[in-house]
Formats: C-alpha cells, structure tokens, sequence
C-alpha cells in the first residue's frame, strides 16, 4: 500500500475530505484507517449518543467517496494502552505504507501522548513520507465534528451543512409505531435509529426519505421527539406507506419548521401538521425548480 490516512473520521464533515483529497492526489493505492468505536463514545462507556456517522453510515459515505480500502481497529483497551510507538509500528507491520496523511490535530495512543511532530519525527527516520493537513477555516474556527453537533443540537441546520458539506442525515429501520399517526390523517414511518447517533433538535421538519433501492428520495414531514430513543417519524407527501416494516430507510434534514407543540387538542394538531405537509411541499417544489435550472 503507498498512502494511508488514519483517523476517527466522524462526520466525514468537510475537514476529513480534505485529508481524504489529499491522501488520494497521490498516485497508487489509498488505504484509510478508523477506529470503531470511536473514541468519545468508548471513554463514556458506549452511553455516548452524539455520533455524526453510524458504522454503516461512514462506511457508506467512504465507498461514495471512492474509498476501496477501509481498515477498522478496535478502539478498546488494548488500543488505548499501547504507547505511540507500539501503534505505529504495529499499524506499519499490517498494512506497509510509505506516505501517511492525517489531520493538524490528529493524537494517538496512550493519555493521546502521540502527536503530529511524534507521527514525523516517527516516519521520516523511516523514510516514509508524513503529510499533515492543516485546519479547514470556516466562520470562527477550523471546522470541527463537536462545532457540527453543537449546531445540530441547537437546530441550525444550514450551518451544520456548510461544515459538513452535505445534509445531515440519520438512517434506520423502519418499526411499528402505535398507529397514531394514522388515526388522525397523518400515517408515518417510524424509524428506530441507533442510540449513538445523534438526533438534531427536537421538532419538524423538511426532510426527505430514501428507501435505498434506486428510486428518488420522496419528500415527508419528519419529526425529531425529545427523547434520543425515538423513533424519528415521518410523513411521506402524495406516497402510500406500503409494507416497508424492518427496511432500512434514511432521512435526511433539510429545513427545520417548528419546535415540538404542546398543545395535546387533536384538532390543533391536526392544523399544525397539515402546516408541516404544505411548507414540506413547497420546499420540495423549489428544490425540484433549482434543481431544473442546473441542468
């Protein structure tokens, strides 16, 4: 293998490809290098629920990206307690390497005792060449994975995009919900998604729903609940829910509209949600207008 780049990669925000871009304008193989999980969700125990990218979910994003060879490391005790050099020489005994890329911030092994200048120092005696990718500069700062969620959490979804480069999405499986939805005029998918992943904040919104299986992503009402469990649930325009239960969907955010309502009067449920439908729809309808002037 020639290049390898190493990281956590949560997010794959705008930063990774960058690091990722770089790592492949070189010529021969690329290999990327993770950790699952990653490392803020092993230090709490794995009740960590802020995770931007499932396992599958990055997977997914890195074979879009082109990436062929993925390698994942257990990020477990015996990761963490290997000092820099142990894991570097290791890493080197797995998959040979003569050009490593990482990030201007990248630590590694035991108390993150490893750093960038370690990682050069380390190779160059090597003879392998070390690239180190400095900060992408967005707004205030580099833009970072923890910068992504704090907007996420707040609801701020354009400025979460523009960090991450794309919209945020969630992915799950569709279960079967009380059927309340349905009672009232509404009927929804319910979408368990995994306890790590992080939900935006709690309300409508914009969305689309994307079954995977080749067909265009269909516009829905979707609603983030309070609790992290969920499930996300959403209300697909002028589209019949069929027998979709244990599929795999994903949603993706795209405009939030609303905080969750507290009034419990059916009526003035019923209002708020057909509100919900008709903002989705002209959404969608200028995004199908925008996307008409780019061709």
């Amino acid at each position: 293998m020639d290049t390898i780049t190493l990281g956590n990669f949560d997010g794959i925000h705008s930063g990774h490809l960058m690091v990722i871009e770089k790592a492949r304008s070189f010529s021969g193989d690329t290999c990327l290098v993770c950790f699952e999980p990653v490392a803020r969700q092993y230090f709490t125990d794995n009740s960590w629920s802020r995770r931007l990218t499932t396992v599958s979910e990055r997977s997914g994003i890195l074979s879009r990206l082109g990436m062929k060879k993925i390698i994942i490391i257990p990020f477990d005790r015996e990761t963490v307690e290997k000092s820099p050099d142990e894991f570097l020489s290791e890493l080197l005994e797995m998959e040979k390497f003569s050009r490593i890329v990482v990030g201007y911030d990248f630590h590694f092994g035991r108390n993150r005792s490893g750093t960038v200048e370690y990682l050069y120092q380390w190779c160059t005696s090597r003879e392998i060449d070390t690239i180190i990718v400095p900060p992408l500069e967005c707004g205030d700062g580099p833009v970072k994975s923890e910068k992504i969620r704090l907007l996420l959490e707040k609801g701020e979804l354009d400025n979460a995009e523009e960090l991450l480069g794309r919209h945020y999405s969630v992915t799950g499986v569709v279960s079967r919900g009380k059927g309340y939805g349905r009672q009232i005029g509404f009927p929804t998918l319910n979408v368990r998604v995994p306890e790590c992943k992080l939900l935006p904040k709690p309300g409508s919104y914009a969305g689309y729903v994307d079954s995977g299986e080749g067909s265009r992503p269909v516009p829905a009402a979707v609603f983030v609940p309070g609790s992290t469990t969920g499930p996300v649930e959403a209300h697909l325009l002028d589209h019949r829910v069929g027998d979709v239960y244990g599929s795999i969907v994903s949603v993706s955010f795209r405009k939030r509209l609303r905080s969750p309502a507290s009034s419990k009067n059916i009526e003035e449920l019923k209002k708020l949600i057909a509100d919900d439908v008709e903002n989705v729809r002209q959404y969608a309808l200028q995004e199908e207008r925008t996307e008409d002037l780019k061709r």
